[in-house]
This record gives C-alpha cells, sequence and structure tokens, in this order.
C-alpha cells in the first residue's frame, strides 16, 4: 500500500511539472527541497511577497550544521581510536580527504543560509523581465526552461545517487568498525545535501539568466536589425511589428531598462555566492589530483582493499569538476551575448540617422564597462581558468607519480 502511494505521488508531481509551462512550478520544487532540508529558511509569502524565516527549516539547518561539525570531530577520534586495524597510508589518506570534506561542507552549509534573502531577490529580477517582455509581446519561453532544467535534474539525481551507493558500499566493505561506517556515511551524506543544494542553486539561476541575455539579444535582432530571409527568429518574435521598427528611441531605451534588470540579477548572485564559488575553485585543484593520485597508488601497490572508495572518490571529484565548469559555460554565455548585443548596437547605426549614433554609442560603452561574467575575486569564470585549472591538475598528478617512491618496485 505503501508503495501504491509512492508511486501515485511520484506520477502525481511528474504530472504537475509536463502540465505547467510556467518554469517557477519547477524552480518551486526546488525550493521546497532545499527548504526541507535546511539551505533555505527565508521564505516569502506568495500572497503578500512578505518574506519571513521558516523556523522549523532553521531547526533543521541548525541540525545539520551541528551534525556536520559533531560527525568531522568524531570521524577523526573514530579513526584514531578504532581504526587501528584499517590504519593503511590508503585509509589515513582517505580519512584526511573525509575529514576536510566535512569541514567544506560546514562553511557551505553556512553561505547557503546567507544568501537566503538573495535569491528571492535574484528571482524578483527574472520575474520583473519576465512581466516586461510580456507586455512588449515577447514573452520568455518558459516551457523550454522548464524541460531544460527537468532534464538536467534527473541527469544530477541519478548520477548523486550512484555515487551515494558507491560510497555506502565501498566504505561498508572497507571499513570492519561498525561506528566508524556509520560516522563515515554519515558524514557523506550530509556532505552530499549541503553539494548538492548548492550546486542546484547557483546553476539553475546562472542558466535563468543565460537565457534572458540571449532573449533579449534576439529581441533587439528583430527590433532593429533589417530581417534575415529564413530565419529561425521569424518564429520566436512573430507578432512584432517590422515597419515600427525604427521608430522612435522609447524602444531603445526600454532595451536598456530590461539590460541593467538583468546586470542587477548578475551583480546579486555575485554577492550571493562569492564564497561559494571561492571554495568550489579552491577545493577543485587539490581534491581531483589527490583522489587520482590515490588510485594510481593502490593500483601500483596492488592494494585492492581500498580500490572501490577510492575510484567512486575519484569519480564523484571529476563530477563536482564537471559541474564547476558548467558555471563557467553559463557564465561565459551570458558574456558572450553581452559582446553580441555591442555588436548589433554598432550594427544599428551603421544602418540609420546619426540622431541615434551618440546614444547607442554611450549605452553600447555602457554594456561593455559593465563585465557581468561572473568572477571570484579579480579572476573571471571563463574557460582561461578552466583549462588553468585542468593543466594544474595534470601538472600536479604527474609530479606526484614520477616522484612517488612506491612506483619504483
Amino acid at each position: 500500500m505503501a508503495k501504491l502511494d509512492l508511486m501515485v505521488s511520484v506520477k502525481g508531481v511528474w504530472e504537475y511539472i509536463i502540465r505547467h509551462e510556467n518554469m517557477y512550478d519547477v524552480i518551486n520544487l526546488h525550493l521546497i527541497a532545499l527548504k526541507i532540508c535546511g539551505e533555505l529558511f527565508v521564505c516569502r509569502n506568495r500572497s503578500s511577497g512578505q518574506l519571513y524565516v521558516s523556523w522549523k527549516s532553521f531547526a533543521s539547518f541548525i541540525a545539520q550544521l551541528i551534525c556536520l561539525i559533531m560527525l568531522v570531530a568524531g570521524g577523526y577520534f573514530a579513526q584514531r581510536s578504532y581504526g587501528k586495524e584499517d590504519a593503511t597510508y590508503l585509509h589515513r589518506g582517505t580519512s584526511i580527504l573525509i575529514r576536510f570534506s566535512g569541514v567544506f561542507a560546514v562553511v557551505i552549509a553556512i553561505s547557503n543560509a546567507i544568501v537566503g534573502r538573495k535569491i528571492w531577490a535574484i528571482l524578483d529580477c527574472f520575474d520583473r523581465f519576465d512581466k516586461r517582455m510580456q507586455i512588449l509581446n515577447a514573452p520568455v519561453d518558459h516551457r523550454t526552461q522548464k524541460l531544460v532544467i527537468v532534464a538536467w535534474t534527473l541527469v544530477f539525481v541519478v548520477g548523486v545517487s550512484s555515487f551515494m551507493v558507491g560510497f555506502v558500499f565501498a566504505i561498508s566493505t572497507n571499513y570492519s568498525n561498525t561506528l566508524l561506517r556509520i560516522v563515515t556515511i554519515t558524514q557523506i551524506i550530509i556532505f552530499v545535501m549541503v553539494i548538492v543544494s548548492m550546486l542546484c542553486q547557483i546553476v539553475i539561476v546562472m542558466y535563468l539568466a543565460s537565457y534572458r541575455f540571449y532573449h533579449l539579444r534576439r529581441f533587439y535582432e528583430v527590433n532593429f536589425l533589417p530581417w534575415k530571409p529564413g530565419s529561425i527568429l521569424l518564429s520566436e518574435l512573430s507578432s512584432v511589428n517590422q515597419f515600427r521598427r525604427l521608430a522612435d528611441s522609447t524602444s531603445f531605451n526600454t532595451v536598456m531598462e530590461l539590460y541593467c534588470t538583468l546586470r542587477e540579477a548578475v551583480h546579486l548572485m555575485h554577492r550571493a555566492y562569492s564564497v561559494q564559488l571561492l571554495s568550489m575553485t579552491v577545493s577543485n585543484f587539490p581534491t581531483p589530483t589527490l583522489a587520482l593520485f590515490g588510485m594510481y597508488r593502490s593500483f601500483m601497490t596492488s592494494n585492492y582493499d581500498m580500490q572501490n572508495l577510492i575510484i567512486t572518490m575519484a569519480a564523484s571529484s571529476m563530477m563536482y569538476l564537471m559541474a564547476y565548469f558548467l558555471l563557467i559555460f553559463l557564465s561565459t554565455s551570458i558574456k558572450y551575448e553581452t559582446q553580441r548585443l555591442i555588436e548589433c548596437f554598432h550594427h544599428f547605426t551603421n544602418l540609420n540617422n546619426v540622431e541615434f549614433e551618440s546614444m547607442i554609442k554611450v549605452s553600447a560603452d555602457e554594456v561593455n564597462r559593465d563585465n557581468v561574467a561572473l568572477h571570484v575575486g579579480p579572476v573571471e569564470l571563463n574557460w582561461k581558468l578552466a583549462f588553468s585549472m585542468i593543466g594544474t591538475i595534470i601538472s600536479y598528478l604527474v609530479i606526484l607519480i614520477q616522484f612517488d617512491r612506491t612506483s619504483a618496485g
């Protein structure tokens, strides 16, 4: 009976997602999950729009934080007191990685809780943009965004679930002490929950921002640039009257106002997720390197006892690195769309009277001056950073392998 009820509830949620075209229906499911996990305790009243603190979610956050701190300390003492029979160098190294992951999860959990108020402000910016575009008869395609978010959520859930099963199996088979198993498994479950909630928040708001920058650039092309034969723009904004395209500067001012709304959303992301982005950037250098090196040493020394755990850690760290590269892709796509918008500005001035030229150039300079790509301090999240990260990981991995004394034998 319980299984039937679960199937009915899952089917009902799936029908709810598919039936509704508003992407915020899907985002609300993510927000509800964050509230349950204690990652979002600043909530908003749907009717009045007022923000309030959900004390249940806040209590869940405090309990989660206390558990993480206790598990980090408990894991250390459990490893020293009860893990002597498992105390190979691979066990010690894996234990250190897990404890550092616990400290990392504590920092991320506190940072996630701090951004509760800002995430509503970011969504408000997107909502204002969508309402303005709807007034202009150029509505944002919510259904496409919803399906993309649902598809990537399913992929992410399958990947995370697979790694969780791998971790539980590996820890259960590699640690002989029951207390050490329970502490380590619980710590990893809470760690994964904290990291997944962080990634979901950042990736979703980055995707929403990227899509709207793209939509704004397309809107400008349809309204201000000549029609292109066979262009797919014909199917996107067919209600736009082409004879009013160059009529007055009000439409252009509207474009700049919409750009300022999106720029405000990106600036809010900077303030909200600066600690998370810095932590992700710093952790993505040593974690894959050490995990891959540990996997190499387990093969070279023929120590197969820990291989399933080390391989799972290496694969999960690579998945975490790929999620970081997805953020870089979204950040670079936002910058790409702003550059395309500037090119459209200059193309417009070359086609039309000089009365628009000064206004267009000032606006292009303003857009060019605002670097809307995400930053980690002074470093921009772009592919240059991604390739530098990959190069550093490979370089240090090669150095560790070359100077590994166990490989000589």
